[in-house]
């Protein structure tokens, strides 16, 4: 046989077997990271049991609804102090079994002076002692806002950030590189109030750290960034404490019983509603039909005398604000989000 047949056929194999290779690789590297290109997530939190849920609905989408890839959480203090909201964040991820997700830890204190933790979901933030036992995850060595604006790079315009504590760390990472929002494909602040009868006081997020806030608003643009106030999700997304007991409570899952002990403390009380802030503002950062009106406003908080802490907010034309203002949530979409979402895994089997 002529050679040249022969070394030809030798290449054409080579060809074939470096084709399965790549395509092998490929797969594997879809299979594991869901999407080369796709949104990444990093839940910027306080630790809280609402912390907790919102953790768990960013997880549960990006395993059965192709969500966003959550490459990291960063810790700040709130609903507990830092050293606390980083044991919460291992427990939460060992309760995920996602302990591959990597724990920058973050700020400690505010700016200047803010408010005491009002330790609303108890002592240890999550229910005291529920699920107390976890496999220890060490934190990266980079602190959490070097890994925001070192992550803002390496994902330009595909990472979203849902903030849902205090603003310091994100005020940080603005202080330290003015482009990091730009760099973003959205930043989610769920802090503040629309002042109204029921809300006139400061909002719990805000007040942490009245500096930050001012910071990160000052820096924002209506493009990239999205408040998302308490008042507005309790006025619009409210949904009542029967169903949460008896209709979502009540799902099979390793998950959703933990959360069930991690809100006992919260859920002791006399209330008749379920408002919760950190899981409405990840639900609205998934999925946009839960969105029934937004307003554009230029948006700040007060830094000096009795009013310090309150939102201030001058609606107006995209082009003059600095934020979009989740104003009105649909409540039916939210609540059929929180059911699909921890009934997904009961689906698979």
């Amino acid at each position: 046989m002529d050679k040249r047949y022969i070394y030809a056929g030798i290449f054409i194999g080579m060809l074939l077997v470096m084709a399965l290779i790549t395509v092998i690789l490929l797969f594997t590297l879809l299979w594991n990271n869901k999407s080369v290109n796709g949104s990444k997530l990093v839940i910027d939190h306080d630790g809280g049991a609402d912390d907790a849920m919102a953790i768990f609905i960013a997880l549960i989408h990006e395993e059965y609804f192709d969500g966003p890839q959550v490459v990291a959480l960063t810790t700040t203090f709130g609903n507990v102090y830092e050293p606390q909201a980083f044991i919460n964040t291992q427990r939460i991820l060992n309760i995920a079994q996602r302990r591959n997700i990597r724990i920058y830890r973050g700020s400690q204190t505010p700016f200047i002076d803010g408010i005491e933790t009002d330790y609303y979901y108890g002592l240890d933030g999550l229910g005291d002692s529920c699920e107390a036992e976890y496999e220890p995850i060490l934190p990266q060595p980079d602190h959490a806002v070097h890994a925001l604006l070192d992550l803002s790079i390496k994902h330009e315009g595909n990472l979203i950030i849902v903030a849902i504590g205090a603003m310091t760390n994100i005020a940080l990472a603005v202080k330290m590189d003015p482009l990091f929002i730009s760099r973003l494909s959205k930043l989610y602040v769920g802090a503040g109030f629309v002042e109204g009868p029921d809300h006139q006081d400061a909002e719990f997020n805000a007040a942490m750290d009245p500096e930050a806030y001012y910071i990160v608003t000052k820096n924002a643009n209506p493009n990239k960034v999205m408040v998302v106030p308490f008042s507005q999700v309790y006025s619009s997304m409210n949904l009542t404490r029967k169903w949460r007991e008896s209709t979502l409570g009540v799902i099979p899952t390793k998950m959703m019983e933990v959360q069930n002990c991690f809100e006992r403390v919260s859920m002791s009380g006399n209330y008749t509603g379920w408002t919760q802030l950190d899981p409405a503002v990840m639900a609205l950062a998934l999925n946009d039909s839960l969105v029934e009106e937004i307003k554009y406003s230029n948006n700040s908080i007060i830094l000096c005398g009795d009013k310090r802490s309150i939102n201030t907010n001058e609606f107006t034309s995209v082009s003059e604000a600095n934020v979009a203002l989740l104003y009105s949530g649909n409540r039916e979409h939210y609540q059929e989000l929180l059911m699909n979402t921890f009934t997904a895994e009961l689906d698979q089997t």
